[in-house]
């Protein structure tokens, strides 16, 4: 078996439960929620809460000339970055996480599994006959009406790695190897020798994380609004509720579609 820190395994295959695939190495694995959140002393008026919107064939073309000889098609959508979503820096400044707890509870849902297809459907990640566009308009409505900003899929958030940050910090595991999904780019930072929001702004957009003795794994997913922390169940126990990483414990039987 390849060891999973050496070789591009450090995501399960999707056909694989959680556990399993980490068992070599960890006991337990966490899925940790990407947060949403508002920010403090907001001025913006009426918000644009997710971090994606959707764009017309035209604009895309009037954007880049490389799409000018696109043809129109019919039922797909085209999704852009958001410009008025909020900066790195003023959710670094400012951002207060709102739980997925709260959202279950006020938003209109019955269980944490509908706030995920709801964002899920929202950036198109599932297909046609599984998207849940009841779902994505319930919590459109609610984090609109109550100035609550949408996770960005498929890295480590930025109020997520703060926690990681304070994490390993307060466990003295201050060097921590990054890398990107493909291996490309992997590199080992000493943490000590930057202040949080610097080591948030470094580290941003990397998906994969652990400190260089290993006991510890921070991964996520393409089109992911989760993120798993995987270790031994003695230490997840302790850091878990220290550090207020919100979701749930997988079971043998849990793999990545757990929405459904």
């Amino acid at each position: 078996m390849d060891n999973i820190f050496d070789t591009n395994h450090l995501y399960p295959e999707y056909e694989s439960t959680l556990k399993q695939h980490f068992g070599d190495y960890f006991d337990s694995v966490f899925i940790a929620f990407s947060p949403f959140f508002q920010l403090n002393n907001n001025e913006q008026g009426e918000l644009e809460v997710s971090p994606t919107k959707t764009i017309s064939l035209v604009e895309l073309q009037e954007r880049d000339d490389i799409f000018k000889n696109l043809k129109p098609f019919d039922g797909r959508v085209i999704y852009t970055q958001n410009p008025n979503y909020p900066t790195n820096e003023e959710i670094i400044k400012d951002g207060v996480i709102v739980p997925w707890q709260y959202i279950l509870e006020h938003g209109g849902f019955s269980e944490l599994s509908e706030i995920n297809l709801a964002l899920r459907t929202s950036i198109g990640a599932l297909r046609k006959d599984l998207k849940k566009e009841d779902l994505h308009k319930i919590l459109d409505e609610f984090t609109n009406k109550n100035g609550i900003f949408h996770p960005t899929e498929g890295r480590i958030e930025i109020l997520s790695l703060i926690k990681i940050y304070n994490c390993l910090t307060a466990l003295g595991k201050l060097k921590l190897v990054v890398t990107d999904e493909f291996f490309e780019d992997r590199k080992t930072l000493n943490i000590s020798e930057f202040t949080c929001s610097e080591f948030v702004l470094q580290v941003r957009g990397y998906m994969y994380f652990f400190p260089i003795d290993r006991s510890l794994l921070f991964t996520i997913d393409w089109d992911s609004f989760f993120y798993l922390i995987c270790g031994d169940h003695e230490l997840l126990n302790y850091i878990i509720p220290k550090f207020e990483f919100e979701g749930f414990y997988c079971n043998d039987d849990t793999m990545h579609n757990w929405d459904f």
